[in-house]
């Protein structure tokens, strides 16, 4: 099978693929139309986007779809399949109010301008492959950017005055608090990488439109997880996310 219909697979049985080099993609072209191919034959709507830039240091923007399926209510549960974990992250997302079309250059002010809201949010990162880390980043750029799962939490329609970065964070794991610090963001502004990406155009899913959710990366430090437990992030000044994992 094409690595389009393992990722399929994956999902619908909740498993993991074990990556194969025959199946590519050999670039980030291909890994944009691995996602869209799979959107399409899985019937999956997309509900956000991830935006980052690319680990080889050539700050070259990039995006993950978020699907519709993947996505739990604030305070919901997610379930893990066999073998799965995932790495929960405490993010600043935004939710569109206007699409944002290929064809021209974005500037943080232009995000702003097209944003309804700015929130908190819980991204779990994840894989559908067996092995994660012997796998290529195209091939995980092509599995949504390694995205697993998504939460949308409260936030606020304030979207310029907000802080955006430096805000007070908390997180806590089943009651207790375990992170209590400054959010810091690695590329300082959240919104950098989703103003780069929506400039390049390079999806292969029509763009970032409105209704849509963005999400920018995580504010707390790596935290994996392979068993149940419950978490609750806060941003000063935005807003709250929660969420529930079981096996």
């Amino acid at each position: 099978m094409t690595l389009v219909q393992n990722l399929v697979a994956a999902r619908k049985a909740h498993s993991l693929h074990r990556w194969q080099a025959i199946e590519g993609p050999a670039d980030h072209a291909e890994a944009y139309q691995v996602q869209a191919d799979v959107a399409q034959l899985s019937g999956e709507a997309v509900a956000g986007w991830k935006t980052g830039f690319a680990p080889d240091g050539s700050g070259r923007p990039i995006a993950g779809p978020i699907f519709a399926g993947d996505c739990r209510p604030n305070g919901g549960v997610y379930r893990f399949g066999a073998g799965q974990w995932v790495i929960v992250e405490l993010e600043l997302a935004i939710r569109l109010a206007q699409d944002l079309p290929p064809g021209r250059n974005y500037g943080i002010d232009d995000i702003l301008a097209a944003s309804a809201e700015v929130l908190a949010a819980i991204e779990l990162v994840g894989t559908r492959y067996v092995d994660f880390d012997g796998t290529p980043f195209e091939a995980k750029l092509a599995d949504n950017l390694n995205n697993a799962g998504f939460v949308a939490g409260t936030g606020s329609a304030d979207v310029r005055r907000v802080a955006r970065n430096s805000m007070a964070l908390k997180l806590w794991r089943d009651g207790h608090l375990i992170a209590d610090h400054e959010a810091h963001h690695n590329d300082g502004e959240p919104l950098l990488a989703v103003a780069a990406f929506a400039s390049a155009g390079v999806d292969r899913l029509g763009g970032m439109k409105a209704g849509q959710i963005v999400t920018t990366g995580s504010l707390n430090k790596l935290l994996k997880v392979d068993g149940p437990a419950e978490f609750k992030g806060e941003l000063g000044g935005i807003g709250s996310a929660s969420l529930r994992i079981e096996i």
